[in-house]
């Protein structure tokens, strides 16, 4: 039996150091599974989990696994799911990005966390993704896990969202999502603190710092925390653009 910190503890939280922390944006180096337990309440969680084994958006990707692997992925999802959902507490909200393909193990992932999805957003990326005998891709989707207490204020807003994303960028991150949608998301869910557990090049960090609000990211891969720290000390807090894309 361990005789270690409760997770949930003072002391627990304590010992977590962070990789970087400046301006209200924190960093850890870490399996998100181990941290979780020990962060303080946010109000809302906005993430890009990775896309179950075989289910990614790329042609490069191994074949799929079959039904198994794929409940092996909704018992992962699951786990990290009911983490975000105790963290965010009555009034908050985590957005995750999936895929038609990764979609099936998010909705069972729901159903073993007890959190069911509110709404599904669809990301126009306006520009087509490979593909090699079906149809061409120019979207993906983004589910709303919602607590009780949680609402989008504002009520002309819809479940398409604009945002170009060319296949010629030079992300900093294979999988990395626009600056300028995790931003929009932040807004539109009223977010003051923010949480992502698989922040991968910190471009959820980025937009909650040009927003002037406070934020905590996790990554595995210490070679992406640095690529993350660096974007997110080259930001200016408050410099988020007036780009008209949030309605009032």
């Amino acid at each position: 039996m361990s005789t270690g910190p409760d997770p949930s503890s003072p002391e627990y939280s304590r010992r977590i150091v962070p990789y970087y922390e400046r301006d209200g944006i924190s960093i850890y180096h870490g399996d998100m599974r181990e941290i979780l337990p020990g962060l303080p309440a946010v109000d809302l969680v906005v993430t890009d989990p990775p896309y179950v084994v075989g289910f990614a958006s790329s042609v490069q990707e191994p074949k799929v696994g079959g039904w198994a692997d794929l409940m092996n992925a909704a018992v992962w999802y699951a786990s990290w799911l009911a983490e975000c959902r105790r963290l965010t507490g009555p009034a908050g909200a985590t957005w995750v990005f999936n895929s038609w393909r990764s979609f099936p193990a998010l909705c069972r992932a729901a159903e073993g966390a007890r959190w069911p999805i509110k709404s599904l957003l669809v990301w126009d990326k306006q520009a087509v993704g490979p593909g090699l005998r079906g149809l061409r891709p120019r979207y993906e989707l983004v589910a709303l896990f919602a607590n009780r207490r949680f609402a989008i204020r504002d009520r002309r807003i819809t479940d398409i969202y604009t945002c170009r994303w060319p296949a010629t960028r030079k992300p900093n991150h294979p999988a990395e999502k626009p600056v300028a949608l995790l931003r929009y998301l932040v807004q539109i869910s009223a977010g003051q603190e923010v949480l992502d557990p698989f922040a991968g090049s910190g471009s959820t960090l980025v937009a909650a710092k040009q927003l002037g609000l406070r934020a905590i990211g996790i990554e595995l891969e210490e070679r992406w925390c640095e690529v993350a720290a660096t974007r997110v000390e080259a930001t200016e807090p408050g410099s988020a653009p007036a780009d008209g894309r949030v309605p009032r």
